[in-house]
């Protein structure tokens, strides 16, 4: 016997209740307010609070929103980690470990331009470092048609 998580349990819990509210024709506004005192009472929480994006049945296949792209997809295009989505999709994590490889590679350039005595160099490159640690965390630095085009190119060989 397999043990649900919660995340699963509430998945159930919304698709039988969607289930039941078209079944029986239910107004909108009661089924609405009928999913967000579900949601806030049954719903899994991260740290405490409300859930803010909470997975969506969507098509009888459940959703995991994607903090970079603020957008919703299915299970296969998420990094999960024990049955839970960690927040970003494939595609964004992809960019962020290569930004993130990218601004340590940046760096260690500046270290060497400086110890190489060529401080505007260093200058110029600690700036251009600077600027992707302030904003590859944000979800403005992320674009899903240009991020899931280059994740899905195909490998060099």
């Amino acid at each position: 016997m397999s043990k649900e998580t919660k995340t699963q349990v509430w998945a159930n819990v919304q698709k039988s209740v969607l289930e039941l509210i078209t079944e029986n024709k239910v107004t909108k506004k009661f089924s609405d307010e009928l999913l967000n005192i579900l949601e806030a009472n049954i719903a899994p929480k991260s740290g405490g609070g409300n859930m803010m994006n909470p997975p969506k049945d969507i098509d009888g296949v459940i959703h995991y929103y994607c903090r970079f792209h603020k957008e919703y997809y299915p299970e296969d295009k998420m990094v999960m980690s024990n049955e839970k989505s960690k927040g970003y999709c494939k595609a964004s994590i992809s960019l962020w470990n290569k930004t993130n490889s990218n601004i340590k590679k940046l760096d260690s350039e500046a270290v060497n331009a400086m110890e190489a005595g060529d401080f505007d160099k260093a200058q110029k490159i600690a700036k251009e470092s600077k600027l992707l640690k302030d904003n590859f965390n944000k979800s403005e630095f992320y674009d899903k048609e240009r991020d899931w085009a280059n994740f899905n190119k195909p490998a060099k060989a």
